[in-house]
């Protein structure tokens, strides 16, 4: 099945805020497209008043609801996906004042038409005769078999839904942390938090 990386645990608790102002020409949505950046060029730059420590704790650290990985990770990560699909652009981290450069963003290459439009349930969406976008739902339901033989990809109408293969999920979650895999129907957006209201209220 095709799981959802989304927002590991912690980041609900504590965490690092991506800083536009020290890393132009950022506008913090880059990592979601499929195009490799100059690392010259492109710093994503994150500051925390936690520690570093507690971050230097996880291979995949709450960084702004963006997906961070270590370099463990990152050699995983490798040994599913073929490196002209995947870049793992560094980032830094100054977190109290330290700072930690041993951190990176995938940059994932590969698209799949993984949301099932008429199944789940879409809030937010761009759709005309040439052009279908989400940008909201409520309810996640997968096309069965989209990643194909494919390991790590995001959804081709909503790029923010990255999507892991069973394998790498195992793989990675072998490492001790695997709060940020969900299945399509547990994934929770601030859509799913609306409609759970609403719903609430109704009962």
């Amino acid at each position: 099945m095709a799981w959802v990386w989304s927002h590991p645990k912690e980041d609900d608790e504590w965490g690092a805020d991506l800083d536009i102002r020290l890393c132009p020409p950022m506008k913090g949505t880059e990592f979601l497209g499929d195009k490799r950046l100059d690392p010259a060029i492109y710093r994503p730059v994150f500051k925390s008043k936690t520690g570093l420590k507690k971050f230097k704790k996880l291979h995949c650290p709450p960084m702004d609801g963006t997906t961070a990985v270590d370099a463990a990770w990152r050699d995983i990560i490798l040994k599913f996906v073929p490196e002209d699909r995947v870049q793992f652009l560094p980032i830094r981290l100054i977190a109290r004042g330290e700072v930690c450069d041993d951190f990176f963003w995938p940059i994932v290459m590969d698209r799949v038409y993984c949301i099932d439009p008429d199944k789940s349930t879409i809030t937010r969406q761009l759709k005309d005769e040439t052009r279908f976008f989400i940008f909201g739902v409520s309810k996640f339901v997968h096309i069965p078999g989209c990643l194909g033989k494919l390991h790590l990809a995001r959804d081709a109408r909503m790029s923010s839904h990255l999507l892991v293969s069973d394998q790498l999920k195992e793989a990675l979650s072998a490492t001790g942390e695997d709060s940020m895999f969900y299945r399509p129907e547990d994934v929770v957006t601030i859509d799913t938090m609306i409609a759970k209201k609403a719903a609430s209220k109704l009962n």
